[in-house]
């Protein structure tokens, strides 16, 4: 394409310099002969003119012309004299009076001469050359006058002429020096077309490196938002995705879709007491094991926390049930993590596509699968039968149940008395709830307690209760006591000091009085919050006992973190406390424990006189058990009915309006 362009170019400039060549030739022809045109007409004519006087005169004299020499000299003159009279020689003519009188006399002589000449003798014809003679002077004249008007003409177009080529020749220079600047500017935008395309192609390499990038990107966002960011196994959305297309599969007449679900017995534990980096490190050894696992087609998920699954497809129950088997004795086996060795168990749920009709089904008889095999304990597989989801129908509707038991009026508050263990009168009572439906009957707490704390509803029961029994405590005489139980759950509230104080100020009752009673688990956690609830406690004047002492990880460790009014000793030390010796020999040791960092200590479970004998020769301060007195309702408790006035025909139930004892009426 340049040179192409430069071609044209120079053809260009060629052509503009062979326009001023052929102006200047075209000049120099003009002043060779253009001057002569019309002044030699006028010349030819006068030389006509004298030749015709000429040969008229020597025909007179009879010389060697003819009449007929005569007249084709008459006839070129008269044609000459045709010419004088158009074109520029008529417009030369026009121009002065004295030329046109000269042609019209010249044209009367010519014609007279043409209509005689036939006739004309020799003295007619010397008549005639007198005519014409006189004329001779102003033909002359104006022959000189034509030569002098052309030169000045000739000299005006040479004139113009020469300026025409001066202008020509600028134009030509200016053409010429457009050319060049043509040329310039050409080579300057192909310069900038070399940079556009230079930075284009840069562009274009940046625009494909951008959309790599992006690419890449989307690719690694697609998968940030279908993988767990800690294991890097696929996580929730990707599992359903999964999910559903083989169930769509099974559907159509494919492989079944196999759900495993497990989660880790025991990680809460391990994150707590080790800390979450240990914890992180335990999900992703987790993780690698399970992908080590898995078969081709399997697809390994992280669903959230501690929970895991595997989709397969095509199992039957007992390939799936063995398969469970083998991965969980694989993820039993330790690890090594943070240069510690933890060993953690697991349990696992099963659900094979059947007539399921989408992926929540499907998921939701395996979480049913996973709670049965929780429910057996830690180990165990459990692949879904129908007969779960009646077992969960039922869970359901005892969760429903237990939350209108408060509002129905179905539960109450037991009073259990403690009892000096050296000169045996009762020092005070322990109140426990008890759950009378009318379909079920009475319900143990070791039933519906931990359905409370699953569903949250254990707050608003501990405080009823709580509220009740100080409410029933303020009428006992001041030097009984009211012990009550605070859940777990209960305790981690940042609401409980204040909930307490309100219902201290409200029932009148003085705090030492009051006693809470708290296991070992509550401490597992040793943080800032739990060691200021309990100091606050303390700051009340509440007197706060260790529940179920021995059963827990580190009750020495418990007793050293914080110093407790009341030691409990749990009642399955004391069942055997009179047939086996270590039994005798760990309550001994509690109750020396307990004298000497000066806590009280209560045996609980005392249910013959054999057991309140062995309690008693070990120095224990106080006993509770059925030997002592059954669990019933204040109304019901002789102790009490000899200093309270109860109506007999009112129970705990009536006493105090659950409503207005929960707060809420």
């Amino acid at each position: 394409m340049k040179r192409i362009l430069g071609i044209i170019i120079c053809c260009f400039v060629v052509a503009t310099a062979y326009i001023a060549y052929v102006i200047a030739e075209r000049q120099t022809a003009l002043q060779k002969f253009a001057r002569y045109n019309d002044s030699w007409a006028v010349a030819q004519t006068l030389s006509e003119y004298m030749r015709l006087e000429h040969r008229l005169a020597a025909y007179a004299l009879g010389m060697d012309v003819d009449r007929d020499e005569v007249r084709l000299r008459l006839d070129i003159m008269i044609g000459r004299v045709e010419l004088l009279k158009h074109g520029n020689l008529g417009a030369f003519v026009e121009l002065d009076p004295q030329r046109r009188e000269l042609l019209v006399k010249l044209g009367d002589v010519l014609d007279m001469l043409d209509q005689r000449l036939d006739s004309l003798d020799s003295q007619g014809i010397k008549t005639m050359l007198q005519s014409m003679t006189a004329l001779d002077a102003s033909m002359t004249a104006l022959a000189s006058t034509a030569v002098e008007f052309d030169v000045g003409l000739i000299d005006a177009a040479q004139a113009e002429l020469r300026q025409l080529h001066l202008v020509y020749t600028g134009l030509a220079g200016g053409l010429i020096l457009c050319g060049v600047g043509l040329v310039v500017l050409l080579l300057h935008h192909n310069s900038l077309l070399d940079g556009a395309h230079r930075k284009m192609k840069d562009l274009t390499d940046n625009l494909r490196e951008a959309s790599g990038e992006l690419t890449l990107q989307n690719y690694r966002l697609k998968h940030v938002a279908h993988h767990d960011a800690l294991t890097g196994l696929p996580n929730r959305i990707l599992f359903r995705s999964d999910l559903e297309a083989r169930l769509k599969t099974a559907i159509a007449g494919g492989p079944t879709a196999v759900i495993f679900l497990l989660d880790l017995d025991g990680f809460k534990d391990v994150n707590d007491t080790l800390g979450h980096d240990v914890g992180d490190g335990l999900l992703q050894a987790v993780a690698s094991r399970l992908t080590k696992l898995s078969r081709q087609g399997d697809l390994i998920c992280r669903l959230g926390g501690d929970e895991f699954a595997i989709l397969s497809a095509g199992l039957t129950d007992k390939q799936a049930f063995d398969f469970a088997r083998h991965v969980m004795d694989e993820i039993s086996f330790p690890y090594q993590v943070s240069e510690r060795e933890i060993k953690i168990g697991t349990c696992v749920g099963v659900a094979i596509s059947e007539a399921e009709p989408d992926a929540d089904e499907l998921f939701k008889h395996a979480d049913l699968a996973l709670y049965e095999a929780k429910s057996l304990g830690s180990g165990h597989v459990c692949v879904f039968q129908s007969q779960m989801q009646t077992r969960l129908t039922e869970k359901k509707s005892f969760e429903a149940d237990l939350k209108q038991a408060l509002r129905n009026g179905e539960l109450e508050v037991f009073y259990q008395p403690q009892v000096n263990t050296i000169t045996r009168e009762i020092c005070g009572y322990e109140a426990l709830l008890r759950w009378f439906h009318p379909v079920r009957g009475q319900v143990p707490p070791l039933e519906f307690i931990p359905v409370a704390e699953n569903i949250g509803l254990i707050h608003e029961l501990g405080e009823w209760v709580l509220r009740t029994a100080c409410l029933e405590a303020a009428r006992w005489p001041r030097s009984l006591k009211v012990a009550v139980n605070l859940s777990p759950v209960q305790f981690r509230s940042r609401n409980l000091i204040q909930s307490v104080v309100t219902i201290l100020t409200q029932s009148g009752l003085d705090p030492n009085r009051l006693e809470l009673e708290i296991t070992e688990s509550v401490l597992l956690d040793k943080n800032e919050q739990t060691l200021d609830t309990l100091t606050q406690l303390k700051a009340i004047g509440i007197q706060i006992a260790m529940d179920d002492f021995g059963t827990g990880y580190s009750s020495l460790g418990s007793l050293r973190s914080f110093p407790f009014d009341k030691i409990k000793i749990d009642r399955s030390f004391i069942r055997d406390v009179t047939t086996r010796a270590d039994a005798f020999a760990i309550v001994e040791l509690v109750t020396g424990v307990g004298r000497s960092l000066g806590m009280t200590t209560i045996a609980e479970g005392i249910e013959t006189e054999e057991q309140f004998a062995c309690v008693k020769q070990v120095g224990c301060e106080q006993v509770q058990g059925y030997l002592l007195g059954m669990p019933a309702p204040a109304s019901r408790l002789e102790h009490l009915r000899q200093v309270v006035n109860y109506d007999d025909s009112t129970d705990c139930g009536n006493l105090i309006d659950a409503k207005t004892a929960s707060g809420r009426g």
